[in-house]
């Protein structure tokens, strides 16, 4: 059970970080309290597993975007390359 808490609040902590959005967000896109957010980064509540899904899956759809980014910049990196 603490394993999960502690999981919960690293995955708070990394969508507030990697996604740029507080907990005030986190509970509006959840239609939910400030004090249920607070209440997971706290430990004092388990997060239920379709909070928890929805929220590794904004960070896996962050980290799709970067690597598409990164492709879709690819040719004009080859053609500077090229150049040299």
């Amino acid at each position: 059970m603490e394993e999960d808490l502690s999981y919960q609040v690293e995955l708070i902590e990394r969508v507030k970080k990697e996604l740029g959005m507080s907990q005030s967000d986190i509970a509006r896109m959840f239609e939910m309290g400030k004090s249920s957010i607070s209440e997971w980064a706290n430990k004092k509540t388990k997060m239920k597993p379709p909070h928890r899904i929805a929220l590794e899956l904004m960070l896996k759809d962050k980290e799709q975007q970067e690597v598409i980014d990164w492709v879709q910049k690819l040719p004009k990196i080859i053609k500077i390359v090229e150049r040299k």
